[in-house]
C-alpha cells in the first residue's frame, strides 16, 4: 500500500498558532499564565470513546496509524467531528450528517474510514484551482463510490495484532481528549504531536506505572505529560535545530570571491 505525503508537513503550525497553544497549555515556564483545566464530563470521554474506535477500526482493516492518523487528523472529515464535538451536540446530529451528504458515515466506524480514503481519492485527481468540494459532491451525486486503490489493496484478513488495535485505540483516544482540552482542531493537535511522538510516549507509558491504569482514569494525566514534552523538549528542541540552520546558512559563502576570501584568513 503506498503512504500518502504527511499533509501535516505541508502545513506546519504558525507562530501565532503554537503561541495560542502554549498559552492554552501553561507550560510550567511561564509562571505568568493562569490555566483553567477543563472539567471532563461522561460525554467527553465518550466522544474520545468514538474517536478510539475509530482509530482501532481502521488499523483492524489493515491501515498502519503511520498512514492513517495523519490522514484522519488533517482532514476535512475531521474537522467535522471538530465542531460535533466542540458543539457538545453529539455525532448522531442531523445537521453534521447533511454537511456530509453521507449520513451513515456518523453511526459507523468503518463507513468513516473508507469515506476518509474515498474522499481522498476524488481530492487527489483534483486539478490546481478546482472546487475540491464541489468535485466530491458532483462524484457523491454521481455514485461514483467505487473503492479507491488504497482500500481495494487491504489484505482478506483484518489485522488481529492486538498490540497494534490497543495503541491504536489510545491513539485516538488520547488525541480527542487533547482537542478537547485545549479546544483546538484535530489538524492543530496532529500539527504538534505527530503519530511518531505518540508512538514513543504511548511505549514509555506501558513502561510506567501509569500504563497499568484504566484509560478514563489517567487520559488527562498522559495529556499533560505530553503538554510538558511539547512546551519544553519539542518545540525548543526544533527552534535550536532551526536557528544552527540559519546560522549555517548565513556563514555559508555567497559567491566565489566569498569563498576565496574564507579560505585566505
Amino acid at each position: 500500500m503506498t503512504v500518502s505525503r504527511d499533509p501535516s508537513k505541508s502545513r506546519p503550525l504558525s507562530s501565532n498558532v503554537k503561541r495560542l497553544m502554549r498559552l492554552a497549555r501553561a507550560s510550567p515556564v511561564n509562571n505568568n499564565v493562569i490555566k483553567v483545566a477543563r472539567q471532563f464530563t461522561n460525554r467527553d470521554f465518550a466522544y474520545c470513546h468514538k474517536q478510539g474506535n475509530l482509530f482501532m477500526e481502521a488499523a483492524s482493516m489493515g491501515f498502519s496509524m503511520e498512514d492513517f492518523a495523519p490522514r484522519f487528523m488533517t482532514s476535512q472529515l475531521a474537522g467535522v467531528f471538530d465542531v460535533s464535538f466542540v458543539a457538545a451536540n453529539g455525532m448522531e446530529n442531523d445537521e453534521l450528517s447533511n454537511l456530509l451528504r453521507i449520513p451513515l458515515l456518523l453511526k459507523n466506524p468503518e463507513s468513516i474510514v473508507e469515506a476518509l480514503y474515498w474522499i481522498d481519492d476524488v481530492v487527489s485527481k483534483a486539478e490546481d484551482g478546482d472546487n475540491k468540494s464541489l468535485l466530491i459532491s458532483q462524484a457523491y451525486e454521481a455514485e461514483h463510490l467505487r473503492l479507491p486503490p488504497s482500500l481495494a489493496e487491504l489484505p482478506e484478513e483484518p489485522n488481529r495484532n492486538t498490540e497494534e488495535l490497543a495503541y491504536a485505540y489510545w491513539l485516538g483516544f488520547i488525541y480527542r481528549c487533547e482537542c478537547l482540552m485545549h479546544e483546538e482542531s484535530s489538524r492543530m493537535v496532529y500539527g504538534a504531536f505527530q503519530e511518531c511522538i505518540m508512538r514513543r510516549a504511548y511505549e514509555e507509558l506501558l513502561r510506567s506505572p501509569m500504563g497499568q491504569n484504566d484509560l478514563i482514569d489517567s487520559a488527562i494525566d498522559i495529556c499533560a505529560e505530553l503538554d510538558r514534552l511539547l512546551i519544553e523538549k519539542i518545540w525548543p528542541e526544533k527552534s535550536r535545530r532551526r536557528q544552527k540552520l540559519q546560522k549555517k546558512e548565513l556563514e555559508r559563502p555567497k559567491t566565489i570571491a566569498d569563498a576565496n576570501q574564507k579560505e585566505v584568513t
